[in-house]
């Protein structure tokens, strides 16, 4: 019993680690200084039906009323990879960059619009990601 917790305890924190340790890759740098990474790890495809995180840096520390700065924002969103639209579903921002840092402020209100994605975009280079994953 004792080394089956052991195991199951040991496997929580691989998990955790791999979390971490996201591969972003940047696919975008705007000139306010923003930079968008994707991570092709956390693409799944199911039939057309495809989602993928990807985590915005941005430029300048973002400020809303009631809250701390944050300095960057992961994103979750789902793609159509038959008809090249998309849907947001989530986002968390941190305080740091690169996800780092305290959570500020969580946002699950998934989008129910799909929106057109538009030729040579940032959308468009996240949804190739999204539905190239197997």
């Amino acid at each position: 019993m004792k080394m089956t917790k052991c195991f199951a305890a040991a496997l929580a924190i691989a998990a955790l680690c791999g979390a971490a340790r996201a591969e972003w890759v940047e696919i975008e740098k705007f000139e306010d200084g923003m930079r968008v990474y994707a991570d092709a790890t956390t693409a799944r495809r199911s039939g057309d039906k495809a989602q993928l995180m990807h985590l915005v840096r941005w430029g300048e520390p973002q400020v809303e009323p009631g809250l701390p700065p944050y300095l960057s924002t992961r994103v979750t969103a789902a793609y159509d990879c038959s008809g090249k639209t998309e849907r947001y579903l989530a986002s968390v921002s941190y305080a740091g960059a690169m996800g780092s840092g305290a959570k500020v402020v969580a946002d699950d209100n998934e989008a129910e619009e799909w929106y057109s994605i538009s030729t040579a975009s940032m959308e468009e280079k996240l949804w190739k990601i999204a539905c190239a994953a197997k």
